[in-house]
């Protein structure tokens, strides 16, 4: 396996190498260093920071930023970034990232290959420590196999990283959310204005330009139910609203919560409510007169 730190070590300077301890696999190279520079650099990867105590202030594109211990804090290919001071500080943990292999699996989760991490320190996710350790560890002992677990490591990093850290995906992550749950209102809407029509799911999923499928799997999920199950019991609620006033038959109240016939219209209610719709008038009508 042609590890990764001997391409990334070409972009540092000839010294780095030998004040640094190395942990890398052919995708990954994690570092734990001890010294912080003022040179401007930029590198050709990736690159996450998990700081030690009373670190100097980082610089990015000419902003400043704290560094806060138990934190990441991300940096793009490119991204010219230094320190405030040039001096030694406890132990902290670079993490490099080829590039190419970020953004294969940023498009393999997301469809988009071009993902841009926000600068500024995240809250780090405990499970990205675990596997930081187990690298290192796997990286260091060399036991039998350890280049195929490094490898499900590699995945495992970069996917919490993908999934953890904030970036311009996590934002159309976020937008797309708030969409989906426009439509969802939109939709519900429409259901509680069209008790009595006829329609399909395809007709429903028209109606806000969704494929049937991404329709029906974003409605359940904010609902807990699928559109017609929730329309259903838009009905019976209505149907139970009906029922405790004298004004209409049982048959009659089918017809308008948008049954095809009073006994199609019992047994749903029961279904749902409990009790039959005579059962459930008896008990909550408002007046004794009744039509039946």
């Amino acid at each position: 396996m042609k590890l990764y730190s001997s391409e990334l070590f070409k972009e540092f300077p000839p010294d780095i190498p030998k004040i640094v301890t190395s942990y890398s696999s052919d995708k990954i190279t994690i570092l734990k260093a001890r010294n912080v520079f003022s040179e401007p650099k930029g590198f050709g990867c990736y690159k996450f920071l998990l700081p030690a105590k009373n670190m100097p202030l980082a610089v990015v594109e000419k902003k400043q930023y704290h560094l806060e211990q138990k934190k990441i804090f991300p940096v793009n290919p490119d991204q010219v970034h230094l320190f405030t001071e040039q001096r030694s500080v406890e132990p902290f943990v670079p993490i490099f990232i080829q590039k190419k292999y970020m953004r294969e699996f940023s498009h393999m989760l997301s469809g988009k290959s071009e993902i841009f991490y926000n600068n500024g320190s995240f809250n780090l996710d405990p499970h990205i420590t675990g596997l930081v350790c187990q690298f290192m560890e796997e990286a260091t002992n060399k036991q039998s196999g350890y280049e195929f677990i490094l490898q499900s490591l590699n995945t495992h990093i970069i996917i919490r990283l993908l999934r953890n850290v904030s970036s311009n995906l996590s934002y159309d992550s976020k937008s797309k959310e708030y969409y989906d749950l426009r439509v969802v209102k939109q939709t519900q809407e429409y259901l509680h204005n069209h008790l009595c029509s006829e329609f399909s799911l395809e007709d429903l999923a028209a109606f806000v330009n969704y494929s049937p499928y991404h329709f029906i799997r974003i409605f359940k999920k904010h609902t807990g139910k699928t559109p017609f199950e929730y329309l259903t019991e838009l009905k019976i609620e209505r149907a139970r609203d009906l029922l405790a006033l004298k004004t209409y038959s049982i048959s009659e109240i089918s017809i308008l919560c948008g049954f095809s016939n009073r006994t199609h219209f019992s047994t749903v209610f029961k279904r749902i409510a409990g009790t039959t719709p005579s059962q459930y008038r008896e008990a909550n009508c408002k007046t004794s007169h009744l039509i039946l």
